[in-house]
């Protein structure tokens, strides 16, 4: 008779892995010299002003621009898709985790601004509303994220996540002049802002409907 090992353990408590399908200890250490992660190799920018012109450049993409527009519009805070950017490029080797933390103002700074080339009502991160820090939360969200940051040792840098590491406001001052001329400069797609002011038209009739 034999027995599924599936039959003796919660494989939904465990996150639907069972203990066999997991890595084994160490199992990171066979891996060949020579086949590298790319965040474990040299990354590709080591400036922000670099690193933040590729993220411009690819925020103005025309595809991932009305993407971008969309998903805030959508209700997707800057915040999240700051996050989102700012990791994939990290495992891309694009960029080192302290490097990605000072890319994190000015990156949110570009998303917000295409929100308001948009026309587009934002939040910076999710659980907020569309009132404004006041001055003491800003200090302490300033103080909470230098704290957090700087008791990370490098393993969990590596493993950085977003939600306890926040800006209380974004300024233009973040962003390197050359960037900020592409962004005063660019205009949106038309048709991207007939959709999008057809979408908060809906949303606005729908809204009045349920009330």
């Amino acid at each position: 008779m034999s027995i599924n090992p599936d039959e003796l353990i919660n494989i939904e408590g465990m996150g639907g892995i069972t203990p066999f399908e997991r890595p084994v200890a160490g199992q990171s250490l066979t891996n060949d010299p020579d086949s590298k992660y790319p965040w474990e190799k040299p990354p590709e920018f080591t400036e922000v002003q670099g690193a933040l012109m590729s993220i411009l450049a690819d925020s103005y993409e025309k595809e991932t621009y009305k993407m971008l527009a969309l998903s805030i519009a959508d209700g997707m805070p800057v915040g999240d898709l700051t996050s989102m950017i700012l990791q994939a490029g990290f495992q891309e080797g694009k960029w080192n985790p302290d490097l990605m933390l000072m890319l994190i103002e000015p990156t949110m700074y570009i998303l917000a601004s295409i929100a308001e080339q948009c026309d587009i009502d934002y939040l910076l991160y999710r659980g907020d509303t569309f009132e404004s820090y006041n001055e003491e939360d800003e200090e302490e969200i300033e103080k909470q994220t230098l704290t957090n940051f700087k008791d990370m040792n490098s393993k969990m840098r590596q493993e950085l996540k977003f939600k306890d590491l926040k800006v209380s406001k974004i300024t233009k001052d973040s962003v390197p002049e050359e960037a900020l001329e592409v962004i005063e400069d660019f205009e949106p797609p038309k048709e991207l802002v007939s959709l999008l002011a057809r979408k908060k038209e809906e949303s606005n009739n729908s809204l009045l409907e349920r009330t």
